[in-house]
């Protein structure tokens, strides 16, 4: 792989060398479409890529109230905003790092059951509480 300009590094991966490939799916697994993450190299990478490969993925699918359910690495609050634009609603687990997510969620000290949620502009984002926290959005 060392002679592909597209292969990426992932630190957290057992293989950390490896190519990058997004899948929009059916739920039962169905591939609809893919796109092969190449990095810099075409306009979907740099800063905002995981949101730039939603949108990229999903121009057929958008303003048809569509839902899509994708893990943290995707989601954030301006990708929510981006697909309500669209009439297009998601809801997934959340880093809560992210930028716009509300800080008196972020900090709040939960309790094992408790929850607690802002809602904005359509966008609910919250926090749960188990063994551990666990954010999420949702439109």
């Amino acid at each position: 792989m060392e002679g592909l300009q597209f292969c990426q590094y992932i630190q957290n991966k057992f293989h950390k060398y490896g190519i990058k490939l997004y899948m929009l799916t059916e739920p039962q697994g169905l591939i609809i479409k893919f796109s092969l993450y190449v990095g810099v190299l075409n306009d979907l990478g740099g800063k905002g890529h995981a949101a730039n490969m939603v949108l990229h993925l999903m121009p057929e699918k958008l303003n048809n109230g569509h839902a899509l359910y994708m893990d943290n690495f995707y989601n954030s609050y301006d990708l929510a905003s981006k697909l309500i634009e669209k009439n297009t609603f998601f809801t997934g687990t959340l880093e809560l790092n992210r930028k716009n997510t509300p800080k008196d969620v972020v900090m709040s000290k939960l309790k094992k059951g408790e929850t607690v949620a802002k809602y904005s502009q359509g966008v609910m984002i919250g926090k749960w509480r188990d063994k551990r926290d666990v954010a999420y959005i949702s439109t």
